[in-house]
């Protein structure tokens, strides 16, 4: 069994030629956990690369199942006075994996500002129910991940109203102070979908995910993010998902979408 920073270590020490050996509870049925694959895109690039500005946005493609040994690649797309862009590649010895596009910007002073406001926390992590009991059915990735629920229904209860809030943070502890790597793996949220059915489905697998990043301040106390996945959108086998993301200070840190594959 490996960590988060287990598995980021190895791979940092095999570069330039990025490569990592998938653990088998790092899996997503056969394939890797797609938090996992992003974060390791963009590891790649900033390993390379150390003098970036922010990460402001990401565009991340799974294109097909990511298995055994993993390797990354990444290419500058364009070098800009303000904005730079990156695109990577994730593969595996049956093909293509993760792909995506990773643009960094520089900070730029505006005449008038707007923000989200604080989010008031009301439930502590502490004081929180574990989202996911443990049973033999669980992909095996989730036992990397402490998600603890505020509010909102659980998987199969049938609701009208897919719309959950947690906590959530990694397993490994020193992840907690480590910022954008581990936000990254855990921001891959649990399909809000899958409160909607009243039965189990078959599978349930990510084909994109669209992150904004709205600060360059990635920080939040013992690892702990609050986190927002809801869909309104369920229909011909898919699922459109929103994701937003609070530090502990209820500030908010990320916007996402996801497009889901549903199998009855």
């Amino acid at each position: 069994m490996k960590t988060y920073s287990d598995i980021m270590a190895e791979f940092l020490a095999s570069g330039p030629n990025y490569v990592a050996d998938l653990p088998d509870n790092w899996k997503q049925g056969r394939t890797a956990f797609g938090g996992l694959t992003t974060a390791l895109l963009a590891a790649a690039i900033e390993a390379e690369n150390p003098h970036l500005p922010p990460l402001r946005t990401a565009q991340v493609n799974f294109i097909g199942p990511a298995v055994d040994q993993l390797s990354v690649s990444h290419k500058l797309q364009r070098q800009g006075k303000n904005n730079v862009t990156f695109s990577a590649e994730l593969n595996s010895p049956i093909g293509a994996g993760t792909h995506g596009y990773f643009t960094y910007g520089v900070n730029r002073e505006l005449p008038r500002e707007v923000d989200y406001p604080v989010k008031q926390i009301t439930l502590k992590p502490d004081d929180a129910e574990i989202f996911f009991p443990k049973h033999s059915d669980a992909p095996t990735f989730l036992q990397n991940l402490d998600r603890r629920l505020v509010s909102g229904p659980r998987f199969m209860q049938g609701s009208d109203d897919p719309d959950v809030l947690m906590w959530a943070r990694l397993t490994d502890p020193k992840s907690w102070d480590k910022g954008l790597m581990p936000l990254l793996v855990l921001a891959d949220t649990p399909p809000a979908a899958l409160t909607f059915f009243d039965q189990p489905v078959r599978a349930l697998s990510s084909m994109n995910w669209n992150i904004n990043f709205l600060t360059d301040k990635m920080e939040t106390e013992d690892g702990w993010w609050l986190m927002r996945s809801a869909t309104r959108h369920v229909r011909q086998g898919y699922s459109s998902q929103l994701t937003q993301v609070w530090n502990s200070e209820g500030r908010r840190i990320m916007d996402a979408m996801q497009l889901q594959a549903v199998f009855a």
